[in-house]
């Protein structure tokens, strides 16, 4: 799935130990909005930038392609970031990549 994405802020990156588990964690998100196909913002909020892409990621306008996922302590599926791509602001977004197999 995709979705145009204005990325305003990349938040440092978090590192620590878990309290709950003991395990270490190194995490960073970005402050985003996500936009309608005519630049108006749509949503607000915080985008977990995944750790093969924390180079990539810069302040500008993108089409983020994403997955889904199960959350391991929550088990609720959401939507991991698995690339960008510089977009123009009103410019039609170019379709998603065809996925073959899986269910209907």
């Amino acid at each position: 799935m995709q979705s145009i994405i204005r990325i305003l802020k990349l938040n440092e990156p978090k590192k620590g130990i878990s309290a709950k588990t003991g395990r270490p964690y190194d995490m960073q998100d970005a402050e985003c909005l996500l936009l309608k196909d005519t630049g108006e913002i749509d949503q607000v909020g915080v985008l977990d930038i995944p750790r093969a892409l924390r180079d990539k990621v810069v302040a500008g306008d993108f089409i983020g392609t994403f997955a889904l996922t199960p959350d391991m302590a929550s088990r609720k599926i959401k939507a991991v970031l698995t690339g960008l791509q510089p977009y123009i602001v009103g410019k039609t977004p170019p379709p998603a990549p065809a996925k073959s197999g899986g269910a209907q």
